[in-house]
């Protein structure tokens, strides 16, 4: 019997028991692939696509594009193709592609390519042949003389899979790929009539002295994890040589990168490789049991989801075991697993043991497979939320130093904050300043009093200004409706100083709101409004890791002092971030939410800053309502407003939006409760979205928050009145309008009823989108993990409950809390970083370059490798659209885990 507390572990295991039995050359032999109707090569433990996905616009190399290979049900390669360096990084020069082909007669995968500037035109061509494929590179025209030595064919092994194992060269070079990058780096300049890049890239790459590794293995013939059954591959180049390097020698997110260069004078098969992969006869995926890792409450449901091979031939029962105090573990249930559903490439199984009740220590057992132990308890989810407020959010607070016991986890960071960004039109990352001017200030002068409050968006240092409304918004919402009154951190503001584990008397969630409502309030008193955010000024502090407050030197620029001239709290270096001051209607009216918000969570705890958010707010509002903002476009589309897909526009004015993911720093994981600015707009329309009716209640939110933080004064509340009918309709139910409970109190008797019809009718049409998926939850189906779609729905859903139990059960939270916490594809890790028994303790936060986490953490989760391949990898940390956590999912995640215990609690 195997114990799965790592699923990848006892994947490896089974796997090379079963490939002892078969030499290497039958496992070749037996390799024969076909294209199938999903147009890409495969045969049974091996996949190849071609350009099933394209380089994003805007974040260019995600490492999920190109020739992608899938060995074993991990996929171990990726970005096949033609590169003009041997490891380039995310911004670095990629191919266009033109066409791609299936060709199911000849078992072939095609895809045409060029690089227009260098008039370089070529297809690359992935044909199956016995024991593997054949990748072959064709030119129109022989290679350009000044790409000789440069253009070369590439494709990328996944370090977390490979470092540490063996490999072998033409047969009798033996090494072990490091862990550590340790490779010879040589200078080579960009070419002389090289096409001209971002002034960003620019002058990154000359601050990075143009430097590339030399490769540490060489030859015709390379075999990667000769000593590992499940990875084992080789590969033949009957052209150049292939040459291997490490591309962490220039960026800890690298990959190992294969590379032959293309010889100048050839076109067709002037790449050739020989791909071999050692697959292991007749070997199907083992049996995936996904289960919450926290446990479950005596009386609730109690599904697991099984993730099955279709030719995985198991049996029709699964078991509960129940661990005992002395270890041994004893039978309590057996039970029939449901048919299998196919689903991508997968077929699952359900199990439904909820008739075990008694509280314990329980494992389930299916096939060769037993998960990790688990509670039954009614306090199964009573702490499942604290790390997300007490570290993760924690630590991203900005301005502040924060200290747990002896750990440092940064000093007060960005004090010099921040200059006024000048136009230079888009900048990375997709920010972009509008105006060359904002009231008194113009581009590159210091805007004084802007270094205070805030939190890190994400693994990066960037205040996001839709996160930090929704931060606010939502932990506002736990303060006020779970009566959230624990109390673990010492904030002092005053001295810039924050410690863990040291209680003060104040509430944590207030103490965070309160360091929210600072920054706000900063913007609004010295800007006069909302802002798109403060953001790093070159690529060198945005790839920053590890402490923020060594990221620049916390003293304002003074352009009349020398580059390392120091006087006082001045210096000659221009490091100080930028403050993007560009406006829309949407962060204006979630700004006003978010300060209401704040005044009626702050009062009785700090009344004057209570008074100063209220205030502030109600001018702003009074100001919207006689001058409203000018919008700069429509939520979606070329016309999108600055921001408007990387920054939260939809979900800022609409509150939270099931599937909703970002351009790039977004897992869905919006959270706002209340209607608040998310981090996690739809990087298109949802179905059901009306833009006009999007646009006609942009200032509900703040209608809502002023009413309540007003006791209902009129001028708020009528607004409200006049929304209602609007906000309630089928296509709204799902943006703003189940946030209509909250405002309930403040409308007249019939309204009850009439959202009740309204939730009626959406919960009929929600029942069948979440019966898409054997989770019964919203999908991943962007390019951005989708928990945050799934928390949104544990909240929305709490809130109907609240309101109307004949209609909604408070199954629905609890499904999707158990989903977050493993009840979810590929394995069964807790998206919550260091909460239950398995959890992913590897994810894209400022200190991933140490291969760690922080705790709390709601990471993004799996994603859709296309066309059907659900992918989240537990020991490996650096993909963003699949682990990297923002501050908004963990302030939702605050109201998502209350409301989950509250539910347990309230039953009793």
């Amino acid at each position: 019997m195997m114990f799965t507390a790592s699923f990848a572990t006892s994947f490896r295991f089974a796997a090379f028991a079963l490939c002892l039995l078969f030499s290497l050359p039958a496992c070749h032999a037996q390799v024969q692939m076909q294209v199938t109707d999903k147009n890409y090569l495969d045969t049974q433990g091996f996949s190849v696509f071609l350009y099933d996905s394209t380089y994003h616009p805007v974040f260019v190399d995600q490492k999920n594009t190109a020739m992608e290979m899938i060995l074993h049900g991990q996929r171990i390669a990726t970005n096949g193709d033609v590169r003009l360096m041997p490891t380039p990084e995310q911004w670095d020069l990629v191919a266009t592609l033109k066409e791609r082909h299936a060709d199911k007669e000849n078992n072939r995968l095609t895809a045409d390519l060029a690089f227009p500037t260098f008039d370089l035109n070529y297809t690359v061509e992935v044909a199956a042949e016995p024991g593997g494929v054949k990748v072959s590179v064709h030119l129109d025209k022989p290679l350009p003389q000044k790409l000789a030595g440069r253009a070369g064919f590439n494709l990328e092994f996944l370090p977390s899979i490979y470092m540490g194992k063996t490999y072998l060269v033409d047969g009798d070079r033996a090494g072990i790929l490091p862990r550590t990058p340790n490779d010879a780096m040589v200078k080579v300049l960009p070419l002389a009539d090289e096409p001209k890049k971002a002034y960003y890239l620019e002058d990154w790459e000359k601050a990075k002295g143009y430097t590339e590794p030399l490769p540490f293995a060489q030859g015709k013939s390379i075999t990667l994890g000769v000593d590992d059954a499940l990875a084992r591959i080789n590969i033949k180049s009957d052209t150049a040589d292939l040459m291997l390097f490490d591309g962490r020698n220039r960026a800890q997110n690298g990959w190992f990168v294969l590379r032959s260069l293309i010889p100048s004078g050839k076109t067709t098969g002037a790449i050739v490789w020989h791909i071999r992969p050692d697959v292991i006869p007749s070997w199907t995926r083992p049996p995936m049991i996904a289960h919450s890792q926290v446990g479950y409450a005596p009386d609730f449901s109690k599904v697991a989801v099984i993730e099955l091979d279709p030719k995985y031939n198991g049996p029709k029962t699964a078991k509960v075991l129940r661990l005992m105090e002395d270890g041994a573990y004893k039978q309590v249930f057996e039970g029939p697993i449901t048919p299998s559903t196919p689903w991508l490439r997968y077929v699952y199984s359900k199990f439904d043991f909820t008739a075990v009740k008694d509280p314990g220590l329980y494992v389930i057992e299916y096939a060769d497979q037993r998960t990790a132990p688990f509670p039954i308890s009614k306090d199964a989810y009573a702490k499942i939320w604290q790390d997300s407020l007490d570290h993760h959010l924690a630590e991203q607070m900005d301005h502040v130093s924060v200290r747990e016991g002896y750990r440092v986890w940064h000093g007060a960071s960005h004090l010099d904050d921040g200059r006024m960004a000048p136009v230079v039109g888009e900048q990375f990352d997709g920010w972009n300043q509008a105006t060359a001017t904002d009231g008194k200030y113009k581009g590159g002068d210091h805007i004084p009093g802007m270094n205070v409050g805030g939190w890190y968006d994400a693994g990066d240092f960037d205040l996001e200004e839709p996160a930090q409304l929704s931060v606010i918004q939502s932990l506002a919402l736990a303060y006020r409706e779970f009566h959230l009154n624990y109390d673990e951190l010492t904030v002092d503001e005053t001295a810039r100083q924050v410690e863990m584990h040291r209680p003060d008397g104040v509430p944590d969630t207030v103490e965070q709101v309160k360091h929210g409502a600072l920054l706000i309030l900063a913007q609004f008193h010295n800007i006069g409004h909302a802002i798109r955010g403060t953001h790093e000024p070159d690529l060198r502090q945005y790839t920053h890791l590890g402490d923020g407050a060594s990221k620049t030197d916390g003293r304002i620029y003074d352009p009349h002092l020398g580059p390392n001239e120091v006087k006082g709290d001045y210096s000659g270096k221009p490091d100080d971030r930028w403050i993007f001051t560009s406006n829309n209607p949407f962060f204006q009216w979630n700004a006003i939410a978010a300060l209401a918000a704040a005044a009626d969570t702050l009062k009785g705890w700090d009344d004057a800053l209570a008074k100063d958010c209220l205030e502030t707010a109600i001018k702003a509002w009074n100001d919207e309502k006689a001058h409203p903002t000018v919008p700069a476009g429509r939520a979606f589309g070329a016309e999108a407003p600055d921001g408007a897909l990387e920054g939260g526009v939809l979900a800022a004015s609409q509150g939270t939006v099931a599937g909703g993911q970002r351009t790039r720093k977004s897992n869905g994981n919006s959270g706002a409760p209340a209607g608040s600015a998310s981090a996690n707009p739809p990087a298109a329309p949802p179905a059901g979205f009306d833009p006009a009716a999007f646009e006609a209640t942009m200032d509900w939110t703040a209608a809502l928050e002023l009413t309540i933080a007003t006791d209902g004064a009129e001028s708020y509340k009528s607004r409200l009145k006049e929304l209602f009918p609007k906000v309630i309709t089928p296509q709204q139910m799902g943006f703003s309008g189940w946030t209509a409970v909250r405002a309930l109190p403040y409308l007249d008797a019939s309204a009850k009823d009439q959202l009740h019809d309204a939730v009626k009718t959406y919960m009929a049409g929600l029942d069948k989108q979440l019966n898409a998926t054997p989770f019964g939850v919203p999908p991943s189906l962007g390019t951005w993990g989708g928990s945050g779609a799934v928390v949104d729905m544990a909240i929305r859903m709490y809130f109907l409950h609240r309101a109307f139990p004949d209609l909604v059960s408070p199954e629905y939270t609890l499904r999707a809390v158990n989903y977050i916490l493993g009840t979810h594809p590929v394995s069964s890790t807790s998206y919550v970083a260091g909460v239950g028994t398995v959890s992913k303790t590897k994810t894209y936060s400022n200190n991933r370059a140490d291969n760690a986490y922080i705790p709390g953490a709601v990471i993004p989760g799996y994603i859709i490798i296309k066309p059907d391949f659900p992918e989240c990898i537990d020991d490996f940390g650096f993909l963003w659209f699949e682990d990297e956590a923002v501050v908004a999912g963990s302030a939702s995640w605050v109201v998502a885990g209350n409301a989950a215990d509250v539910i347990i609690k309230e039953s009793k």
